[in-house]
């Protein structure tokens, strides 16, 4: 499994604005989407293509709400779903697996 340095963000925080995902996409690297949450006119942000990410951080810089936390160390899967914490907290820290 490749480790990674992703973003990290924060669904109680984000508000969907797409900001992130704009300058991604314009950077290059095409690493986050929008994805639809029911009660939300928006949507929420998210790492959909976790091997694409250079870990230049731009998507933390311009996020208004901070939704989009540092980045941290992560093992995944290529094409699978990134495996990242809910609502902001690790129940394990940095080392949960």
């Amino acid at each position: 499994m490749p480790i990674a340095i992703l973003p990290d963000v924060d669904e109680q925080r984000c508000i969907g604005c797409a900001l992130c995902v704009e300058i991604c996409t314009a950077l290059g690297p095409d690493v986050l989407r929008v994805k639809p949450v029911e009660g939300w006119k928006r949507g929420k942000a998210f790492v959909f293509y976790p091997e694409r990410c250079i870990s230049d951080g731009a998507c933390v810089g311009v996020c208004p709400t901070h939704a989009i936390f540092w980045m941290r160390p992560l093992e995944y899967t290529a094409g699978q779903p990134v495996p990242l914490h809910k609502f902001g907290v690790f129940s394990k820290g940095w080392e949960e697996g």
